[in-house]
């Protein structure tokens, strides 16, 4: 009876407090749950203009993760040995040896490239646990290191670059005139995929002076096509394939020109800046600092991948990438000293893994933080950029992934006192964000940089009414971003091919339907007139049409493109292009492979065949 009543004691009491809880906690619940008056933006605008609207949901589109884990892509050797310039001298550091090593060291110079020769070569032993120091020399050097045991079994095999600290008398050099100009590019990030990864760089950049570019497009096929309208102001095919790269007028050379240090670094011995006949390898002069000499000594004697596909690269303990990263870090007390042009890229990792940039976002974060904290962000402008979204793969598959693809990353990262000086110049740049924006206006841009008193107000009121008395169809194609870009822009004004462009609607079409088979048929009967004179390439056969859109050039336009996504045998290649319906088809954009060829093109050594050819 006793053990009843306690019972219903605890049951009384434990439904006093329910409805204690209950009643008490209804008003903060009801204040808790109830919506807010203004909802959550559910996509990101990137183009808002009168004749161009362009925006993306803030969820990303299913896809596949990796076939490997890349959080784990380690390189899987020791970094037994670093490079460190003391008092004006190069040493070679050696720490803790796991056994007794017999080393042998070959120097070059880093201006001496592209010879072939060394300068001078040496040895010395490591004895077993020991650290040691070994002098070779001064100045820029290039050093490759060999160790082996004593069954001759090779233990450690690298390649440094020494980039001794400038001389310097205490007085500044720089000229308060000039703003330096850098250029962080990360290969295959688009707006969206950086918005997704990179939560420490956004958070970063919260902090400092930026402006993101939402409206920037593509104008060419791959990383080559968008940057040398970037470089040079003209596409890929009005460049002069004759003449070599110190002859053509890149930014490199005109900012030479105007008195400033130049540098050069990708994480690729063949970057994405070699000429696609393969005969460039190197922008070369006037560069001051070019980090390709220690890339090709890497590629040919150090190199190993860790991935499956064979796509990352590390040298003894370092990826490419963080060998790159080694050499901007290097260049700081010369950014310090002078006004300098440095163009940076790295594309290991990102071009072929969707979710290898968020293991890159840590690393760019800290490298600002050693940017802003040795002063150099107070007087340079940094471009973080890219030149186009994922170009192949499952994401890439996806409608969203296809618009991701036209719209690259561009970060633009200035000092405060640009404002303060330039202020009608800076009121453009940042109206500028959600426009459409063009490799080419991104040159024009930093034509201006050349020369800072283009920016000065009165001379961005007369260079603008300049610009707003031209006829809509003679628009500049390249803009300068310190200017307002026109309303009136278009895809076709601003010179990007219908394939890269969205601001017009796309309709969905039937796979089935004759006229888009009639068209699909055209476009693999153009891919196979470009690998004709080559032998050992298959002819390709339409397999099927996977995807096809209607491009909306409204009412009043009698202009009719379809937007093509199509599967080709043998060799299962996906490709895609626009083609305009006339008298006659006609193909207005370049064609875009968008699935891995792998080892399919063995037989070709040009990179752009290399999209097509499926060997025999």
């Amino acid at each position: 009876m006793a053990k009843m009543w306690l019972r219903m004691k605890a049951l009384m009491l434990l439904t006093g407090i329910f409805f204690m809880l209950y009643f008490g906690l209804q008003p903060l619940t009801e204040m808790v749950e109830q919506k807010p008056l203004v909802s959550s933006p559910e996509e990101i605008v990137f183009v808002n203009s009168s004749e161009c609207h362009i925006s993306a949901p803030l969820k990303s589109a299913a896809f596949k993760c990796a076939i490997e884990p890349v959080n784990k892509l380690r390189c899987r050797r020791n970094q037994l040995i670093t490079a460190v310039t003391k008092g004006g001298s190069n040493f070679l550091v050696a720490r803790r040896a796991p056994e007794d090593l017999d080393c042998t060291y070959w120097l070059g110079s880093a201006r001496d490239f592209p010879s072939k020769r060394y300068l001078d070569s040496g040895y010395f032993k490591l004895k077993r646990d020991e650290s040691r120091e070994i002098k070779i020399g001064t100045g820029q050097q290039i050093v490759r290191i060999k160790c082996s045991n004593n069954l001759n079994k090779t233990e450690y095999h690298d390649v440094h670059y020494f980039l001794p600290n400038p001389d310097f008398d205490g007085k500044p050099s720089r000229s308060p005139e000039k703003l330096s100009v850098m250029v962080l590019g990360i290969d295959s990030i688009s707006h969206m995929h950086f918005h997704r990864y990179f939560h420490f760089m956004k958070g970063f950049l919260e902090n400092l002076p930026h402006i993101t570019f939402y409206g920037y497009n593509r104008v060419g096929l791959d990383a080559y096509g968008n940057l040398m309208p970037f470089l040079s102001g003209l596409s890929a095919n009005e460049v002069d394939p004759e003449l070599s790269a110190s002859e053509q007028s890149l930014l490199w050379k005109i900012f030479k020109m105007e008195g400033y240090s130049t540098a050069y670094g990708e994480d690729n011995a063949q970057g994405i800046l070699t000429h696609k006949n393969g005969e460039w390898g190197s922008p070369l002069q006037p560069i001051d600092f070019d980090l390709t000499p220690v890339m090709l000594e890497i590629d040919n004697h150090t190199r190993y991948s860790i991935d499956l596909r064979e796509m990352i690269h590390c040298t003894a303990g370092r990826k490419y990438e963080e060998v790159l990263k080694d050499f901007i870090l290097n260049l700081i007390p010369y950014m310090q000293e002078s006004p300098f042009f440095s163009f940076f890229w790295q594309s290991q990792g990102v071009q072929e893994y969707y979710e290898y940039g968020g293991h890159l976002d840590l690393t760019y974060m800290l490298l600002l933080k050693k940017l802003l904290d040795a002063n150099v962000l107070n007087n340079t402008l940094v471009l973080l950029m890219s030149a186009h979204g994922l170009r192949a793969g499952t994401y890439r598959m996806s409608f969203q992934g296809m618009k991701e693809e036209s719209q690259p990353l561009m970060v633009a990262i200035y000092p405060d006192w640009l404002k303060e000086k330039y202020p009608l110049a800076m009121e453009n740049f940042e109206k500028n964000a959600h426009s459409l924006v063009t490799p080419y206006d991104l040159h024009d841009t930093l034509m201006d940089v050349t020369s800072l008193d283009l920016l000065q107000d009165a001379n961005i009121e007369s260079r603008t009414n300049s610009l707003k008395s031209l006829p809509v169809k003679k628009m500049p194609r390249g803009i300068s971003l310190f200017l307002p870009i026109p309303e009136q822009r278009t895809c076709d004004l601003a010179h990007i091919p219908s394939l890269f462009c969205f601001c017009r609607d796309l309709t969905e079409v039937p796979t089935d339907d004759g006229l888009v088979l009639r068209c699909s048929r055209f476009l693999v009967e153009s891919i196979n007139k470009l690998i004709k004179p080559f032998e050992k390439c298959s002819q390709l056969k339409l397999q099927m049409v996977l995807q096809a859109h209607f491009l909306d050039f409204g009412e009043e336009s009698f202009v009719y493109e379809l937007r093509l996504r199509v599967r080709t045998t043998p060799g299962y290649g996906i490709f895609e292009a626009t083609v305009r319906l006339s008298d006659a088809l006609l193909l207005t954009s370049p064609i875009s492979r968008v699935n891995h060829y792998l080892g399919q093109s063995h037989c070709v050594s040009d990179p752009v065949l290399k999209l097509f050819c499926t060997c025999i």
